[in-house]
């Protein structure tokens, strides 16, 4: 299992998360990382400098001080200064932070537009409630959250009698 630590670190972000990451890979980082450490662990990693990118494959987690992201794959491509640009989870992706988890078969994050698409399948949640379409767009820097054309979402009521706090608030 090979395991890297990336430089500036890969924050994903999703309805409710936030991914950036840098660059600089190190093969490994200690079980026991600080609490400010990003760890992505994979079966395989290729890093590829002409490229500018870096494929994570099989059973792909990545443990963040905000967030944990599982996926079957995860692309990571960069710009001319080293700098993650877009980011691309495939398989089974699941974010979870907090009690707020993110489903989808592939979510990417382009960080240039600060937004996030999620598609195959998308499911937020948050606690029981949850919001379910064919595409989930999240725009990082507004907070704003577009689900169409087909959304769906679930709002139970609270054990008081109330609704619960609105299921995308951050």
């Amino acid at each position: 299992m090979a395991t890297c630590d990336l430089k500036n670190a890969l924050t994903a972000a999703c309805v409710l998360l936030a991914v950036a990451m840098g660059v600089q890979a190190q093969v490994g980082v200690p079980a026991t990382a600080p609490d400010d450490v990003t760890v992505i662990t994979s079966e395989r990693l290729t890093f590829d400098y002409r490229q500018q990118f870096a494929l994570f494959e099989r059973d792909v987690v990545v443990v963040d001080p905000e967030l944990r992201l599982s996926c079957d794959r995860l692309v990571v491509w960069f710009d001319d200064d080293g700098q993650a640009r877009l980011i691309k989870a495939e398989g089974n992706v699941r974010m979870t932070q907090e009690d707020k988890i993110a489903e989808a078969g592939e979510a990417t994050y382009d960080l240039e537009k600060s937004r996030i698409v999620l598609t195959k399948n998308p499911r937020v949640q948050q606690g029981n409630d949850f919001l379910e379409g064919t595409v989930i767009t999240y725009y990082v820097e507004t907070q704003v959250m577009i689900c169409e054309p087909q959304a769906k979402l679930v709002i139970f009521p609270k054990s008081d009698g109330g609704r619960s706090a609105p299921l995308l608030a951050p």
